[in-house]
């Protein structure tokens, strides 16, 4: 039985939250293994990107608003922006991120658990989150595959079939990840956000 490693990132954990990915999801066809980190916003987003728990996780979820109250060199980034980040640098991890605000149907963003909605935390937990870890595990399938089909086709490259199953299974090392390159691509994305917020999209 294959084994998907989920990791949720948060400064403050929810409860409720960490219960349910540890002990009450459970997957007939995977085996999954549950982690977490109790993020300092003080150490900065890049330790996140060179943790090993982050760099071999399969699906990560990370609270939307991690950085929200740090005050460190006045940096302040949303869940949403570290997600991107993220995928730049492990394109193949599935991420979700988390919010204590209303979302919209289709994105995959969690909302966290609101008394208000009239059902226990594992009833929420229980009818939001498969959904959302079941496509998250079609991906991880066809990352997977592709990556089965690329290491037995002679015409690749070993070096770039090294780091792409490399990276795949979370054993690269990033040598060349900066926290310069870091900083370059968040400002691009705030660039970006700033364009869709102005237009009104």
């Amino acid at each position: 039985m294959d084994t998907i490693k989920m990791l949720y990132i948060d400064d403050s954990p929810e409860a409720a939250l960490a219960e349910y990915l540890d002990r009450v999801y459970k997957n007939d066809e995977y085996f999954t293994e549950y982690s977490d980190i109790i993020f300092d916003p003080q150490s900065g987003y890049d330790s996140l990107l060179k943790n090993p728990k982050v760099q071999s996780a399969n699906i990560i979820f990370i609270d939307s608003r991690l950085f929200e109250n740090t005050t460190a060199l006045g940096n302040k980034f949303s869940g949403e922006e570290v997600k991107f980040v993220l995928r730049k640098f492990f394109p193949f991890i599935e991420v979700i991120v988390v919010t204590q605000n209303e979302v919209d149907p289709g994105l995959e963003i969690l909302s966290k658990y609101n008394p208000a909605l009239g059902k226990t935390s594992s009833e929420y937990y229980s009818e939001s989150i498969p959904p959302l870890i079941d496509q998250a595990i079609k991906n991880i399938n066809q990352y997977r595959l592709l990556a089965r089909k690329m290491d037995q086709n002679e015409s690749w490259e070993a070096v770039l079939k090294e780091k792409v199953i490399g990276t795949l299974n979370g054993t690269s090392i990033y040598d060349e990840l900066t926290k310069t390159d870091i900083d370059t691509l968040v400002n691009a994305f705030k660039e970006i956000q700033e364009q869709i917020d102005g237009a009104g999209l």
